[in-house]
């Protein structure tokens, strides 16, 4: 299969699985408009992907929507890229891709989904002026006294830093501040909270003119995307990352 494909399959279905087609149709398959393809039964052999609900279906039997029916049911072993439509007594999926299973198809999913799943932190790493690991000694609300702008104001607060070591990017002189997201409003709930005794590793970007306040210091940094701070446990996986970005 086309790499490219692969990752587009991978990055767009809910729940891939490897199973086996059924050469007869389900007896009593739900009914589904002419247009959107046919039901075929799909044996749910090994969970390769899939959200928390889905987990335990490992030899279930599901209701495939596919517009490829009778190729699937010429195939021995598939690697099926689905989304659920619905999961009660029937599991009724529709497919977005197929593959025909093997050692190295299955090594190539599990290695487009390790991709997809490292991408986000990739990406934020990139992104980051400076990265390091360090203790927030202090925070304090930027402006204490100003009302919430908006429903769903961010409550700007400033932490200082104490940096331990740098991964990236020059070595502060001096403690860090770093403008940080305090409310728990839907928009900002999974923001960092750099609060006192806060430790791990920082993803610091310098501060977006348009989005802050006047009042925050000009050269303070900010943190606000739930990856912007990680625990200390994480490290590895920001070291390689970083080792990968800079062997290309």
């Amino acid at each position: 299969m086309d790499t490219d494909e692969l990752r587009h399959f991978v990055e767009q279905a809910g729940f891939i699985f490897r199973g086996r087609i059924s050469p007869h149709g389900p007896p009593d398959a739900p009914a589904i408009p002419a247009d959107t393809g046919d039901a075929v039964v799909a044996e749910i052999v090994e969970v390769l992907h899939s959200t928390e609900a889905l987990r335990g279906l490992a030899g279930r039997e599901a209701i495939v929507v596919t517009r490829h029916a009778a190729t699937l049911r010429e195939r021995h072993s598939l690697i099926m890229f689905t989304d659920c439509v619905s999961l009660g007594q029937q599991i009724l999926l529709r497919e977005i891709g197929h593959a025909e299973a093997s050692t190295e198809a299955s090594r190539e999913v599990a290695e487009a989904l390790r991709e997809t799943v490292e991408r986000p932190l990739r990406e934020r790493i990139g992104a980051a002026d400076l990265i390091a690991t360090g203790e927030v000694i202090e925070s304090r609300p930027l402006e204490p006294d100003e009302p919430p702008r908006s429903e769903h104001d961010p409550d700007w607060w400033i932490a200082r830093l104490t940096v331990a070591s740098v991964l990236k990017g020059g070595k502060p002189r001096g403690a860090v501040e770093v403008l940080f997201a305090n409310s728990t409003d839907i928009v900002w709930y999974r923001s960092p909270k750099l609060h006192r005794g806060t430790t791990g590793i920082f993803l610091l970007h310098r501060l977006k003119q348009e989005e802050v306040p006047k009042a925050a210091p000009r050269a303070a940094y900010q943190a606000t995307d739930p990856l912007d701070f990680l625990p200390s446990e994480r490290l590895g996986e920001v070291e390689h990352a970083l080792g990968s970005d800079r062997g290309r």
